[in-house]
């Protein structure tokens, strides 16, 4: 397993900053979701975790070393990165852009091998994309397209794997399938998993690590019962919110909530309030 982690990073857009002295360590063999608010940072951060962006200041590390140092097939033989709006030419069949996901274990003139080739067959069939194999991506619909690119990460065949909002487009039965997915790989394969999710109950069932952020800042790091709390929610998302435990997973989940006043709070003020 590959260990990655964040030390005190900033990382700016245009002149504005984004992330501020960020430090995350994340567990190795378990599933973290990062969580928050619309523009709070949470893409910026998974971002900088994959070197994508590189921060100003402080540092990104995998397995001790800085990533930006790295060469980047080192890097993408330990961690696959999807992100939200992958740019893939949409004229690709779904088996093309899944053999993508074997380009770091390739050398520059050697074809497909039969390990290749089972890669790309295993990560259509786990996804649930092998019946579309031959079919171009511009004529799946957008559920079928996102499990397409998720099974290219996954033919990547990596211990790290990073995901963008893997859920997006994708109706609740997908969304759960894609989930538990995860989550069997996870469990199965011990691989280290990092994502984006927005809906909170998702995040609580199917994460062993939660980072809660607002407004470019770590507010709250910890299991689903610490960061799934009336006190976190109203802090982070400005929401009062009626919080229970699942009968059926033993996490919390939010079985209602209203709106009160957004003034984001310091992670100081957060830490006193629980």
């Amino acid at each position: 397993m590959a260990r990655l982690q964040a030390e005190q990073i900033d990382v700016s857009y245009e002149n504005k900053q984004v992330l501020k002295n960020i430090s995350v360590d994340i567990p190795e063999g378990k599933i973290t979701s990062i969580i928050g608010p619309n523009g709070c940072g949470k893409s910026t951060i998974l971002k900088s975790l994959s070197r994508i962006l590189t921060p100003e200041e402080g540092g990104v590390y995998l397995d001790g070393k800085s990533i930006h140092e790295m060469k980047t097939k080192e890097v993408a033989k330990n961690m696959a990165m999807l992100a939200q709006t992958p740019d893939i030419p949409l004229t690709l069949t779904v088996e093309q852009l899944v053999s993508f996901g074997r380009h770091p274990h390739r050398k520059r003139t050697r074809k497909l091998t039969a390990e290749d080739h089972a890669s790309i067959q295993s990560a259509m069939n786990d996804t649930g994309v092998l019946e579309f194999a031959d079919r171009t991506l511009d004529s799946l619909s957008g559920g079928q397209r996102q499990r397409a690119w998720i099974a290219m990460a996954l033919a990547q065949d990596t211990d790290l794997l990073l995901l963008d909002e893997p859920t997006t487009y994708l109706d609740m039965a997908h969304q759960l399938e894609v989930l538990e997915l995860l989550q069997q790989l996870n469990e199965k394969e011990s691989r280290t998993i990092v994502m984006v999710l927005h809906d909170l109950n998702h995040a609580a069932r199917f994460s062993d690590h939660l980072i809660a952020m607002c407004s470019g800042e770590v507010q709250c790091i910890g299991c689903p019962s610490d960061v799934i709390c009336k006190n976190v929610l109203r802090q982070v998302f400005g929401i009062d919110a009626h919080v229970v435990t699942d009968p059926k997973s033993g996490k919390p989940l939010c079985m209602t909530y209203d709106l009160i006043d957004r003034t984001p709070a310091s992670a100081t003020e957060i830490s006193q309030t629980n």
